[in-house]
């Protein structure tokens, strides 16, 4: 008896190691499969390699022949869409497409069941035979996600094997892995496909707003000046209602025109026909020219348009781009601004970047306004104090110039306590 015991606890760790080497083995094929399925490669790429991964996992003691088929639901049918291992030409036409329900395969597409089949030859629920076919079971792992079947993967094996304990287990964890692979692939493939869909249908939409916008000009410019020429009695004089008319019509068509700069504005952004040509230079002189053609506009309103510019040194912007964020900025301040108020335009430097705002006494901005801001053909609740209209577009023009030169755009607002506008612009690395 005393002899006995070593022999016992000998085998037993044994046991407990051959138990260790196998659940590492798991954990390993798992933790592979798992990065495999994470991988961003082709579909087929990377379910050929799920399925070579899968076969050479020792303890399943499987052949090196595996494929996986895809789920038609419409079609109710199982598609082959990938295999490791040599099959033959008999094999890949008549198993191309199989109905959901027959063989091995379809009744696990049916069931969502994993199945295990000792032999082809025995099992009645093997109902596809080829020419010289030798003996051999299966593995049958439907792929499921989500309650959804994906598609079925198959495993070939000796005839009549050592049925490894806890196969179904992991095989059953390893189709869950794969499943979802697929369907994430899938999703992304149609997002892509959408994305691209929006692209073109956004690169018609900016040809065509280009091509109207263009074309337009020439005749509305016409009518602007034919209007001014009316409305000024260049041609004769006019009476009060046909100056009224006139300036109507001379007006609308000032408007227009505006709408038509930003609709060119907006397309040559969005596709890119843009240049934007940085030159290192002084933001003050930028603001204190726009200061001074908007305090025109200012006067007719009483309201006084003031500048402190801070101590701050050159940076890179193109010239032009800047001068309408800040014309747009500081006339928007005006327009919505009551009479007698003023307007306060300031710059600062902060931590790597330059800072310009422009405050105003008006109405303020509601929260809800405040989500509309910088985004196209938006109508607030505020309105401007003047009669001025709004085209809707300003605002989405200068975010997409501000971000053009790696800035950024921001409002602060309280109703009833005016609004601040600003933007920054980093400094010269």
């Amino acid at each position: 008896m005393k002899n006995e015991s070593p022999k016992k606890d000998n085998s037993y760790l044994k046991e407990v190691e051959q138990e260790i080497k196998r659940r590492t083995e798991e954990y390993k094929i798992l933790h592979e499969i798992t990065k495999i399925s994470q991988n961003h490669n082709s579909l087929e790429v990377m379910l050929k390699s799920a399925l070579t991964t899968l076969v050479g996992f020792q303890e399943l003691e499987v052949e090196h022949k595996a494929g996986i088929f895809l789920a038609d639901p419409d079609k109710k049918e199982l598609n082959l869409f990938c295999t490791v291992g040599k099959f033959g030409k008999e094999f890949m036409e008549k198993e191309k497409t199989i109905p959901y329900g027959a063989c091995l395969c379809g009744k696990a597409a049916i069931s969502g069941e994993f199945l295990t089949s000792d032999s082809c030859f025995k099992d009645d629920r093997h109902e596809h035979t080829f020419e010289n076919m030798t003996g051999h079971g299966h593995y049958i792992v439907p792929l499921k996600s989500e309650d959804q079947i994906i598609g079925v993967l198959f495993l070939y094996t000796d005839e009549n094997p050592p049925w490894y304990i806890r196969s179904k287990e992991i095989l059953v964890s390893i189709g869950g892995l794969i499943a979802g692979a697929i369907v994430a692939h899938k999703r992304e493939k149609e997002i892509q496909e959408k994305n691209e869909q929006l692209n073109e249908l956004n690169e018609l939409k900016n040809k065509f707003l280009g091509i109207a916008s263009h074309d337009l000009r020439n005749p509305l410019y016409m009518i602007k000046t034919f209007s001014e020429v009316l409305k000024d009695g260049t041609l004769g004089e006019v009476n009060e209602k046909q100056k009224e008319i006139s300036e109507k019509i001379f007006n609308a068509s000032n408007f227009m025109q505006g709408l038509l700069e930003n609709l060119l504005d907006i397309s040559q952004i969005e596709s890119g026909k843009i240049d934007i040509n940085k030159e290192s230079q002084d933001i003050n002189n930028s603001a204190k020219q726009q200061i001074e053609l908007i305090q025109l506009l200012a006067d007719k309103k009483n309201i006084q348009v003031y500048f402190d510019p801070g101590e701050i040194p050159n940076i890179p912007y193109d010239t032009r781009a800047i001068s309408q964020v800040l014309g747009n900025f500081i006339g928007n301040a005006v327009k919505f601004s009551p009479p007698e108020s003023k307007v306060l335009v300031t710059t600062e430097k902060l931590d790597g970047s330059i800072r310009l705002s422009v405050h105003d006494d008006g109405p303020g901005l509601s929260n809800e306004d405040q989500k509309l801001l910088f985004k196209e053909f938006q109508t607030l609740t505020a309105r401007p104090t003047g009669g001025e209209k709004s085209t809707g577009l300003g605002l989405a023009i200068c975010k997409k110039l501000i971000h053009l030169h790696d800035g950024q755009v921001g409002v602060s607002s309280q109703l009833g306590k005016g609004s601040t506008f600003y933007f920054s612009l980093p400094l010269d690395k």
